[in-house]
């Protein structure tokens, strides 16, 4: 039995439909939840805000059966439920969409749906399918195959599993992290009728500014415990970062003036890169000035990834041509732990790897590890990461320590030229914060930076000129004084693209 009967329930409008009560967690020495309450009730969109580390994704795996907690309670529609348990957390009709969507591409919509039920996907399950689609706001067609769909109406796909199962609390996982503005508004739109047909929904994110537009109710938690526990009315961003941190000193938006652009550091002229079975890059032509920040906008799986690796230098187009007037280049991946860093080596080590040859740090015969310790030591105060011990192994560290050692690593050196792919996915506020500035910072020394990111808030924020990127070729540019973030969201969703 997934859950066992509570005599003294009352209604879900007084209780909620979902309680959880003093749930406690650890991982070691590390109290990942602290005593953590959260109730959610019917017809509700309940935001759930934290840093990094704060432990919302612990609370998330225990609500859904993937942790057995070290204490506390849950219950759905005043019924205990049995902790530990996925097939309980279904069963009680708790369901979760991770970003990554865990879809099969050559299903069709109604097949992805299926799957995993006792219907075969036939005519009537697509007609049932179609239905629902239609009451949640979702345009889709129930026969059309999953790779064919755009990254919104995947994630619309991804929710409408959940509802085919009749599950009533939907735990929505940085659901906007791929989406375009365009895309984000609709799901909202969606979100807003699936709460008033009686679902509840838990929405986690890292945009603030997200919170206000679809949420009523937010948890905010910090370092396990919860720190605020209210209604969104009256409550703006400043206020939730304040709250999410413990210090005003951190976390707002990053002050910048225009840059001064200066000479062509980064030339690529008509680069196309193949991809798996369609092109990367497509006859791709920019520039990066020295002094200015580009920011390239688009959704994922738009070529991003191999822009960013041409640009740095680390793959060659299949044609057109890469010029560098750099004499040192920084990259920082979007992928931090596998492409950027070495996890089963120490922070020392990682933060040397670029200097090892150099005759500061090694003779032919030997390595100076007293020179490699000093070294690490003045760059895990520079820019606070968070080790006690250089020796620390780095796939030890949270998201927000791996992007500062490798920011550390690469800027240290004060480069030319800084390719800088999703450099705050996932960090809280304070570890954004920290990144931004930095690229602030070298581009007012006189660096070139490319910033490719899916966050259009921070392109709009940062950048002195804004590319669009869309199937891998770019579809429109804007100067600082002209950006038009409704018009940019259109074309990275391919809408108004010449």
């Amino acid at each position: 039995m997934g859950a066992a009967s509570d005599p003294g329930a009352a209604s879900d409008a007084a209780r909620g439909v979902l309680e959880a009560r003093g749930i406690t967690k650890s991982f070691g020495d590390r109290l990942a939840n602290d005593h953590v309450d959260l109730t959610v009730h019917r017809g509700e969109i309940r935001a759930l805000l934290g840093e990094n580390g704060a432990g919302k994704t612990t609370l998330i795996s225990v609500l859904c059966g993937q942790y057995q907690p070290d204490g506390g309670l849950v219950t759905v529609h005043g019924r205990t439920l049995t902790l530990g348990s996925p097939r309980a957390a279904l069963q009680a009709g708790i369901g979760v969409v991770h970003q990554d969507f865990r879809l099969v591409p050559r299903f069709t919509v109604t097949e992805n749906v299926v799957l995993g039920t006792k219907a075969w996907g036939g005519p009537k399950d697509e007609d049932t399918v179609a239905a629902q689609a239609s009451a949640a706001g979702f345009r889709l067609d129930p026969r059309a195959p999953a790779w064919a769909l755009s990254v919104g109406e995947l994630q619309q796909l991804a929710i409408l599993k959940l509802l085919f199962r009749g599950l009533e609390i939907l735990i929505l996982d940085e659901p906007t992290a791929v989406l375009s503005p365009p895309q984000a508004a609709e799901l909202f739109k969606s979100m807003r009728t699936l709460a008033a047909a009686g679902k509840s929904i838990i929405f986690i994110t890292h945009r603030l500014r997200e919170v206000g537009a679809v949420a009523s109710e937010v948890t905010i938690l910090r370092q396990g415990k919860v720190v605020a526990d209210r209604a969104v009315a009256g409550l703006d961003a400043q206020q939730m970062s304040v709250l999410m941190i413990g210090s005003s000193d951190a976390g707002g938006r990053v002050e910048t003036r225009p840059g001064a652009a200066g000479d062509v550091v980064l030339r690529l002229e008509a680069v196309t890169v193949e991809g798996r079975s369609v092109r990367a890059l497509d006859d791709m032509h920019l520039e990066v000035r020295r002094g200015e920040i580009v920011g390239v906008a688009g959704i994922s799986g738009n070529g991003q990834t191999a822009l960013a690796e041409v640009a740095a230098g680390i793959i060659r187009p299949v044609s057109g041509r890469r010029e560098s007037a750099a004499a040192a280049v920084a990259y920082i991946p979007e992928d931090r732990l596998n492409r950027g860093l070495v996890g089963a080596m120490s922070v020392t080590d990682n933060l040397a790897l670029r200097r090892y040859t150099s005759r500061a740090m090694s003779h032919p015969l030997w390595i100076w590890t007293d020179r490699m310790t000093a070294l690490a030591r003045r760059l895990i105060d520079a820019f606070n990461i968070p080790v006690r011990k250089p020796s620390t192994r780095v796939a030890d560290l949270s998201g927000g320590g791996l992007q500062r050692v490798l920011l550390a690593r690469e800027l240290s050196e004060q480069p030319d030229l800084i390719i800088a792919a999703q450099p705050t996915r996932g960090l809280d506020v304070a570890s954004a914060a920290m990144v931004r500035e930095q690229l602030v910072r070298h581009r007012d020394r006189g660096a070139g930076v490319m910033l490719i990111s899916e966050d259009l808030d921070e392109v709009l924020e940062l950048s002195d000129r804004v590319l669009v990127l869309f199937k891998g070729a770019v579809v429109g540019e804007y100067s600082r004084g002209k950006l038009n973030r409704a018009e940019i969201g259109l074309r990275m969703g391919g809408e108004g693209a010449a």
